[in-house]
C-alpha cells in the first residue's frame, strides 16, 4: 500500500509540474496578441514554430527517455551506464541535427516561408536541440525518484522564460517575434 502510495504522490508532482507550466505558458499568449503587430502575423509565427518544435522533439529524442527507463530498471545493465549512454546518444543526435540544419538555415527556413527572417528559425533549432538534450537528464530525475527536484527545475525554467517574455514584450514594449524563440 505504501508503494503505490508513493506512487500517486509522485505522479501528482510530475503531472502537476507539467499542467502549471503548459498553464503559465499559456497565459503569453494575450501579452504575444497584444504586443505584436498584426500585419507581421506575429502571433501566428508563433504558433507555427511551436507545431513544429512538438514534431522535432519526438524525432530528436527518439523514445530514449522510454528506452533510459526500461534498461535502467531492468537490473541488467549499470543504471549510470545506461544514463550516460542516452545522454551520449540524444546529445550527439542533437548536435549533429543543430549543426545539419544551421548549415542550411537560409534554404529550411525560405522553404517553411520564413526566408526574411532565417534567425527566428536558428533560435527555434537551438531551443529544440537543448531541450532534446535536456530531456534525459529530466528522466534521470524521475528513475531516482526525485519528484520535488524534477517539479523545481521544470518550474525555473518555464518561470524564466515567462519573466524574461514579459520583461520584453511589456516591459520594455518590444515587437520583434524572433525574440520570444530566445526566451523560450
Amino acid at each position: 500500500m505504501a508503494g503505490l502510495k508513493a506512487l500517486v504522490k509522485e505522479t501528482a508532482i510530475y503531472g502537476m509540474s507539467s499542467i502549471i507550466g503548459r498553464f503559465l505558458n499559456y497565459l503569453l499568449v494575450p501579452i504575444y496578441t497584444n504586443a505584436l503587430p498584426m500585419e507581421s502575423g506575429g502571433y501566428g509565427v508563433i504558433t507555427n514554430m511551436y507545431a513544429i518544435t512538438a514534431l522535432l522533439m519526438v524525432l530528436l529524442t527518439y523514445g530514449m527517455e522510454t528506452g533510459f527507463f526500461r534498461f535502467a530498471n531492468k537490473g541488467v545493465d549499470d543504471p549510470m551506464r545506461v544514463y550516460s549512454t542516452t545522454l551520449l546518444s540524444v546529445g550527439a543526435t542533437a548536435v549533429f541535427f543543430l549543426m545539419i540544419c544551421l548549415s542550411f538555415l537560409h534554404p529550411i527556413a525560405g522553404f517553411l516561408g520564413y526566408g526574411e527572417h532565417p534567425w527566428y528559425m536558428g533560435m527555434m533549432l537551438i531551443v529544440v536541440a537543448m531541450d532534446a538534450f535536456q530531456a534525459i537528464p529530466f528522466a534521470y530525475l524521475r528513475y531516482k525518484k526525485r519528484p520535488i527536484k524534477f517539479a523545481a527545475l521544470k518550474l525555473l525554467f518555464i518561470f524564466a522564460s515567462i519573466a524574461l517574455n514579459i520583461a520584453y514584450f511589456v516591459g520594455m514594449k518590444g515587437e520583434n517575434v524572433g525574440v520570444a524563440f530566445a526566451l523560450i
